[in-house]
């Protein structure tokens, strides 16, 4: 690929960039790559060890976001009323989300699914649970997430101060702390009450706010919890928390690649369970909390095609699947192709991040174009 992206604009953070750049190429490969770990003739071959490794690597792509999101929110200093930024929110949020969902409602065979519900009763309670909660295609459930999540924001920025009227002696900092403690006492009980079976995955764990508001509440408040920490501490911090997460998840491949646990052919596994393993709460808290400490301490890698692809990764995440499904998943070459060749895996998950990145930047700039020609055709008339 010989395009070079263009300079970041000057109030953008490079390493917040490249760590959205990652965490979307990672749920590309999740989702691409995963498919791969099949039980067919092809399990344990190259191509299925590749996307397993792949698969569980970037496992900590959607903790990550939801951080950064909630961080991003946070360092936010403008102040609106609260219908603008509910507005302005489902605008730049929902209306690509409700056009991709309509898309990969037709173009993905589910309404076909839809189509055979036995009543209308039955057809209006599959699209409001799809559209609200599970996302009519199931990859898309990260959005009707974060836009709750959205939702509570203004609620959940407010609560230290809240918990400080309540309890003067408890000082708003202490009080973030308090509840990030609690909230992450919540993400990791409805974990293992998932993992266990206590609780259904599906609708506790992977799409329910309830689970995932302790990666949000973090980033939005995480000046205040850095603040708490000396440089040197977090410094010291990064490094052992991304050493407890390499060795989770040495750990985690192991586990997964002793057919005795998972079965010869990879059924009845527990690699499903993405989020709620408990190896896989710990890589991924542990992930996320030695990259967001190169944040506090303000690492500023180079901004380059990482960087850039941070740049669109609601666009990616709405479209990638389709791009996917209309460009791969349906030749039955291209599939026979990746086993054959498994770095073709890596390359067409880069490349799918790439083509969706430059559709959407060609976008903005035509768009900006007509917009400052027609301005220029006004001043001059």
């Amino acid at each position: 690929m010989n395009t070079i992206p263009p300079p970041p604009a000057p109030d953008r953070n490079a390493y917040i960039d490249t760590l959205r750049g990652w965490s979307i190429v990672g749920v590309v490969c999740v989702h691409f790559a995963g498919s791969f770990v099949t039980t067919d003739i092809h399990a344990w071959s190259p191509s299925f060890w590749l996307g397993l490794t792949l698969n569980q690597v970037f496992g900590f792509a959607v903790p990550l976001f939801l951080f950064l999101s909630g961080l991003l929110a946070g360092a936010s200093s403008k102040v609106v009323p609260l219908g603008d930024y509910y507005r302005a929110r489902l605008w730049r949020i929902g209306f690509p989300y409700a056009l991709a969902s309509l898309a990969s409602f037709f173009l993905l065979n589910h309404y076909a699914t839809w189509q055979a519900l036995p009543d209308i009763g039955a057809k209006f309670t599959w699209l409001w649970q799809h559209v609200f909660f599970y996302g009519v295609e199931p990859t898309l459930y990260f959005i009707p997430l974060i836009l709750q999540l959205y939702f509570l924001q203004p609620a959940l920025k407010a609560l230290p101060r809240w918990l400080n009227r309540l309890v003067p002696a408890l000082s708003p900092a202490h009080g973030v702390l308090l509840l990030t403690g609690l909230l992450l006492a919540l993400h990791v009980t409805l974990g293992l009450l998932c993992y266990h079976g206590t609780l259904n995955y599906y609708v506790w764990g992977r799409p329910n706010a309830l689970f995932w508001v302790f990666y949000f509440f973090a980033g939005l408040h995480f000046r205040t919890l850095a603040g708490l920490l000396s440089r040197r501490t977090l410094a010291i911090s990064a490094g052992l928390t991304l050493l407890v997460a390499a060795v989770t998840m040495a750990w985690n491949g192991l586990q997964l690649a002793d057919p005795t646990l998972v079965g010869l052919n990879f059924e009845r596994n527990r690699l499903d369970f993405a989020y709620v393993r408990p190896e896989m709460l710990i890589y991924d808290l542990a992930m996320v909390a030695g990259l967001a400490t190169g944040i506090a301490l303000g690492w500023a890698p180079r901004a380059g095609l990482v960087a850039y692809l941070g740049r669109y990764t609601l666009e990616i995440y709405l479209w990638h699947i389709l791009v996917l499904y209309f460009g791969v998943w349906r030749y039955a070459g291209a599939l026979d192709s990746c086993r054959q060749l498994p770095e073709m895996i890596v390359l067409i998950c880069l490349g799918t991040a790439v083509l969706i990145a430059l559709v959407t930047d060609g976008f903005h700039r035509l768009r900006a174009f007509i917009r400052d020609h027609r301005l220029v055709l006004v001043k001059s008339s």
